[in-house]
């Protein structure tokens, strides 16, 4: 009769848990599948890193949504070599991003390795975040992996910043006199002067205006 009892309590148990396991799951599910996510379509010549395909983890929380007015350029304000891994650095930021920060993801909407490969990071349609005083609201942001203070920026990374750039200012009517850098709208070194000089002299603009011409 005791062996009885303490099965039949033993599967009250497990019922209950099972229980609250699938409520939670179901609230879990319920709330990803609120949090509104825009998914572009990139043309295959920019080959975008998609979230999906390095990792990351969906928004558990969200905020208002924007609308795209601007372009704006930064870097990540650390070196980045050549033997360290963009998505390991990726992933951590993310994490870093939430747990520390309390941001609901990374900070910038795309990031670019050193080998111009870019990667898609906070959703567009949720304005990014800055440890500065601008409002990024409106603003889509470009992140150029490593410091831009001591590194020199070069020809790969460049091409993929012309091409996102030129991509989006189509997708979102973005005027190429609105493509600028992070240091254009706040005080800080970012993106760095080796980035910033090829916004500064008209250079990118340059590159960015031929290639909306061109198609």
């Amino acid at each position: 009769m005791k062996i009885y009892i303490f099965l039949k309590e033993e599967l009250k148990m497990k019922t209950i848990f099972f229980l609250a396991l699938l409520l939670l799951s179901g609230c879990s599910a319920n709330l990803t599948k609120d949090i509104e996510i825009t998914e572009l379509n990139y043309p295959k010549e920019l080959n975008v890193v998609k979230r999906s395909d390095w990792g990351w983890k969906p928004l558990t929380s969200k905020i208002k949504q924007h609308k795209i007015k601007y372009i704006t350029l930064h870097h990540g304000g650390v070196k980045f070599t050549e033997e360290e891994d963009p998505v390991k650095y990726i992933r951590h930021l993310q994490d870093w991003s939430r747990a520390k920060k309390h941001w609901i993801d990374i900070p910038y909407h795309f990031m670019i390795d050193l080998d111009g490969k870019i990667y898609e990071t906070r959703p567009i349609n949720y304005p990014g975040d800055t440890n500065t005083s601008y409002d990024p609201t409106g603003h889509a942001l470009i992140c150029v992996m490593g410091n831009y203070e001591v590194q020199k920026i070069n020809k790969k990374q460049l091409r993929a910043v012309v091409k996102l750039s030129a991509f989006l200012a189509k997708k979102y009517n973005v005027s190429v006199d609105n493509i600028k850098g992070h240091k254009d709208y706040a005080v800080t070194l970012c993106p760095g002067k080796d980035f910033y000089k090829y916004i500064q002299d008209g250079t990118l603009k340059e590159r960015i205006k031929a290639l909306l011409n061109s198609k």
